[in-house]
């Protein structure tokens, strides 16, 4: 009994460290860690953890330095700590006394009511049947084993990332698998039932990061709840995704994450420091998933057109700080890249060949069927179409146009994708029914999130003046 317990104890300290290192992240990259809620704080933290940790752990390969749990985490953490301490220095000397700038806060807190027992009882009966089916089970699943998990083994045994001895998808990003060849150190040997709870870990925090953007529109605790539920229990890509070792549930987390706090900038509900956090899950959209720099670019031309429609009065301005989030981006896509070509990688090149408007046309049936078949998603993307139809002109008069020119943009990025894509005619349906599932759950949460801006227009979420009042109490 002595040494599972010490194994476990030795997993929950290395993800306890990741948490560490995205929160001294967060911490400086935002003003007032205080303005963002405690769940967000959590939620937030560790997918920036998890990015800077896999970085520096790219850092160490480029540097031709042999992997150790002492060199992974001790300069990292190291740095942090005296990141966070100079700011504390020069906060006290320059303008730590100024006061922080209002944004949106939740209602005081409330009793609980019945219906909000019933959405969280439906939530936790969904985690705790993932979490006992992703420890109790073996790796499984194509990509788990043979991209993902493979890489993940190479790392830890090789000490660095060996590339020369596999060729799964070796121009994949890896944030992934140099996650969990980390866990893999922490346990000290490699144990795929263990390193697998990781899954549950970033389902869960992708609702909590929805649940705290809903709030932050102003839904009320029992509206955001049952919006947070309804994404997560209907259809099964989402169930699915939470027990296997698949970097896309990850991606959906770091896009949420990404269109969630633009979004808020955009509806002037962000706190201070969004654009810049908002630039830290850019880094991680890139760093990991090969589909994470076209949905970066999706996000941010989105962004741009609809300030350009909105037409603000400091336009310009606000365009220019774009910039911000492009950085970001930059920080996650070119380091792999140098290192890819420094070590002669071959880069993926099987989307950028020739049109085939017939793919096109037999994606396009796919892709509809998909959005309305109750096994994928149930009825999410239906409810989001009336949605749509229900916001009426409020759609192209708000910042909600941002929403749905993402969730537009990507779909028709999808078909194009499948257009190209150089697959024979008997290959094309498997090749579609093999990946439409994991590229639409990239983007759900984001449909979820524009449904919820719906739901509170129709059961009274808490109006401007009563957030105005709790915020002058506060």
């Amino acid at each position: 009994m002595i040494d599972p317990a010490l194994i476990f104890l030795r997993l929950l300290l290395g993800l306890g460290s990741v948490f560490l290192l995205g929160y001294a992240g967060f911490a400086l990259l935002v003003p007032t860690p205080k303005e963002f809620r405690r769940l967000e704080r959590l939620s937030f933290s560790f997918g920036l953890g998890a990015t800077l940790l896999t970085l520096w752990m790219l850092v160490l390969s480029w540097l031709s330095l042999q992997f150790s749990l002492p060199l992974i985490l001790f300069p990292p953490l190291a740095l942090a700590g005296i990141a966070l301490l100079v700011k504390k220095i020069v906060g006290r000397g320059g303008r730590g006394s100024e006061t922080p700038a209002v944004s949106p806060q939740p209602l005081p807190p409330t009793p609980y009511k019945v219906w909000d027992w019933v959405f969280l009882g439906l939530l936790a009966a969904l985690f705790l049947f993932a979490t006992f089916r992703a420890v109790l089970y073996p790796m499984w699943a194509w990509d788990a084993i043979a991209t993902w998990g493979c890489k993940a083994k190479v790392f830890y045994q090789s000490r660095g990332m060996d590339l020369t001895c596999i060729d799964a998808h070796n121009y994949y990003p890896n944030l992934v698998p140099l996650l969990l060849s980390y866990l893999y150190f922490c346990l000290g040997q490699v144990n795929d039932h263990l390193a697998q709870g990781l899954f549950p870990l970033w389902g869960a925090l992708l609702l909590a990061l929805l649940y705290s953007l809903l709030r932050r529109l102003s839904l009320s605790r029992t509206q955001a709840l049952g919006v947070t539920a309804f994404f997560a229990l209907n259809g099964t890509v989402f169930v699915i995704h939470l027990h296997i070792a698949y970097a896309d549930l990850p991606l959906a987390y770091f896009c949420l994450a990404a269109v969630g706090l633009l979004y808020l900038w955009l509806t002037g509900a962000a706190p201070r420091g969004s654009l810049p956090l908002a630039a830290g899950f850019f880094t991680g959209l890139a760093w990991c998933k090969y589909e994470g720099p076209p949905l970066a670019g999706t996000i941010l031309l989105a962004a741009a057109l609809t300030l350009v429609w909105l037409r603000p009065p400091d336009l310009k301005g606000r365009v220019l700080k774009l910039g911000i989030p492009i950085l970001g981006l930059a920080a996650g896509y070119f380091p792999w890249r140098q290192f890819a070509a420094l070590r002669r990688l071959e880069m993926g090149a099987d989307h950028v060949q020739s049109f085939y408007p017939q793919q096109f046309l037999e994606a396009a049936s796919f892709l509809f069927t998909a959005l309305i078949d109750p096994f994928y998603f149930g009825f999410l993307w239906p409810a989001l179409a009336l949605a749509l139809v229900f916001c009426g002109r409020s759609l192209w008069r708000s910042p909600r146009l941002f929403l749905a020119l993402f969730l537009g943009g990507n779909l028709l990025a999808i078909l194009v994708a499948y257009g190209v894509a150089p697959t024979s005619a008997e290959e094309f349906p498997s090749y579609v029914r093999a990946t439409l599932d994991r590229l639409l759950l990239h983007i759900t949460p984001v449909a979820a999130l524009l449904i919820g801006e719906r739901v509170k227009e129709l059961g009274g979420g808490p109006g401007i003046c009563e957030q105005e009042a709790v915020s002058s109490e506060q």
